[in-house]
């Protein structure tokens, strides 16, 4: 499931490419995945015939806001994808479950594009694709982007800047095991179950410790952990274990920087001894006993 590196990077990867662009058509080939739009028509409600000013993202949803005010919330789920189509049709299995496609005409790049992010053509039309096999995620429409800020407000702050003082007030508010805590994300946007352990891990916390037992040292370890992790994470281009590819169709290699996740029984990057797992809310959790012990 793509989590906050990776529904960054794909953002970082899609902007050279809409911010300026039109989105003059949209296709939909399956309604359900479009959720509440209000009163609008549904071209409108996707940004139909709109130029794109801007990509935002919290957590991990990431929205297409339009020169007009329309906003776009795009939530990848388990298996969702926004790619985009350099002038040649998709094959094999990426070219199944293409619920909403648009047609996007060209523009220059805007001078502000990120320097690190693929460089796209001038001339056009490509076409723009949200994928979901499994169809976890979805597309949600705002009015204006106060609509979605006040929605975005429910959510707990973004993991990729959390501060210790942010982190410590909303884990003093629940005694579930700190995995579980950060897994929810009224409490902290944008952590799954891959970051959850990776973090842990490097601020050398175990993941049943009751959350509001923190040590203030503790909580400033984690803090910094999420950040340094996230950011390397997203530079990385995401972990892709199985469907997430950025808008280009490109893998990310972060999970050759996972010092736990998936590697139950293996040696402990640290001390060397076999790693353990349990689950936590059903999620499975591994983690160093020596290194993230349980008594302190």
């Amino acid at each position: 499931m793509p989590e906050l590196p990776e529904v960054e990077h794909l953002r970082r990867s899609l902007e050279p490419w809409l911010v300026g662009a039109r989105l003059r058509t949209v296709r939909v080939r399956r309604r359900s995945v479009v959720k509440s739009r209000g009163d609008a028509p549904l071209e409108r409600a996707l940004l139909a015939d709109s130029v794109v000013r801007a990509l935002h993202r919290h957590g991990k949803q990431m929205a297409i806001e339009a020169e007009d005010g329309r906003v776009l919330v795009v939530q990848l789920g388990m298996t969702g994808s926004m790619s985009i189509d350099q002038g040649r049709a998709p094959s094999g299995m990426q070219a199944r479950h293409r619920h909403v496609l648009w047609a996007l005409e060209a523009s220059s790049p805007p001078c502000d594009a990120p320097p690190s992010a693929a460089p796209r053509p001038i001339e056009g039309p490509w076409t723009l694709a949200f994928r979901d096999p499994r169809r976890f995620g979805g597309l949600t429409p705002y009015a204006t982007l106060h609509d979605l800020r006040t929605a975005w407000s429910q959510l707990g702050p973004d993991a990729l800047g959390i501060r210790s003082r942010a982190l410590a007030a909303n884990l003093l508010r629940t005694g579930r095991p700190i995995k579980a805590a950060l897994l929810d994300q009224s409490v902290i946007a944008g952590v799954g179950n891959i970051y959850a352990d990776e973090a842990l891990f490097k601020s050398r916390i175990n993941p049943l410790r009751p959350a509001n037992r923190l040590q203030a040292t503790e909580v400033t370890r984690l803090a910094g952990a999420l950040r340094t992790i996230l950011s390397k994470a997203a530079a990385a281009g995401g972990s892709t274990l199985q469907d997430y590819f950025d808008a280009l169709g490109n893998p990310g290699s972060a999970v050759q920087l996972h010092a736990v996740y998936g590697r139950a029984g293996q040696p402990c990057v640290a001390c060397g001894l076999p790693l353990s797992s349990c689950l936590v809310t059903a999620r499975t959790t591994t983690f160093c006993a020596h290194c993230q012990d349980l008594s302190t």
